[in-house]
């Protein structure tokens, strides 16, 4: 029983960072359309600052690109350049 509480807890531990660190994203304030698209030749669309969040995230934890890819429904190419522009910032 402790076990499963303590399981319980570091989930849900887990989901409360991730959603805080959403909730500091959207108070963020909004740039301009010129910093706020994302846009490489294969993409129409700038990829969304929370799937930015989730990107970055998820390769912090030690995941793979691919693993990045699939589980961001991103392109293996966007997922790098979301990871190389964080860089780019020096962030």
């Amino acid at each position: 029983m402790t076990l499963t509480y303590m399981q319980d807890i570091y989930q849900l531990k887990k989901k409360v960072k991730i959603l805080e660190e959403e909730f500091v994203i959207q108070d963020a304030p909004v740039p301009s359309v010129k910093d706020q698209s994302t846009v490489t030749s294969n993409d129409i669309e700038p990829i969304h600052e929370i799937l930015k969040s989730q990107v970055l995230s998820l390769y912090s934890q030690g995941l793979t690109l691919d693993q990045i890819a699939r589980q961001s429904s991103l392109t293996k190419e966007q997922t790098i350049s979301v990871i190389e522009q964080h860089r780019l910032r020096g962030e």
